[in-house]
């Protein structure tokens, strides 16, 4: 994903979550960045839950977020330390997880009745692709490094949806 849109969904995300949502918050609060005497110490974990309405694993125009989704943050062992929901109004579909400190994780979304996991996709730089296992509702591993929460404001985990088959 390139910067710019990086740092546009984080923008919205966190300007959805105090205007008409919460943040999970997995750890500790964040300390300032760079230039101000702190080091970046926590990380930022987010996404998109889409319903894919042509099922190829990205979000193309037209397919919108979906509200009220479940999204769970996983740790090494595969137990859950935090649970958010996606949004309900602006940015519909976002999740977000902040304060996460380094280590391995996942994100479980749990599909409302009626859906099922698209295929992952592969998408062009910049897209919102889907990163979840069509089985086990978990997205790719995220290795979460001090050089990671250093380089990146945003680690992005997405997920595709369709309609599920009778």
């Amino acid at each position: 994903m390139n910067r710019l849109r990086r740092i546009s969904v984080l923008v919205a995300i966190i300007a959805s979550a105090f205007v008409f949502g919460s943040i999970a918050s997995a750890a500790v609060p964040a300390e300032p960045g760079p230039g101000t005497g702190y080091e970046k110490t926590v990380g930022t974990i987010g996404g998109t839950v889409f319903l894919d309405a042509d099922a190829n694993g990205v979000q193309d125009s037209g397919e919108w977020g979906l509200s009220g989704v479940a999204v769970h943050l996983l740790d090494a062992a595969g137990e859950r330390i935090a649970t958010a929901e996606t949004f309900s109004h602006a940015c519909e579909g976002l999740y977000i997880f902040s304060g996460i400190l380094p280590g391995n994780y996942t994100v479980e979304v749990v599909p409302p009745e009626g859906y099922a996991f698209t295929v992952p996709g592969g998408g062009a730089p910049g897209e919102t692709a889907s990163t979840v296992d069509a089985v086990n509702g978990t997205t790719t591993p995220i290795n979460l490094t001090e050089e990671v929460i250093e380089a990146t404001d945003l680690v992005v985990r997405d997920a595709g949806l369709v309609p599920a088959e009778d």
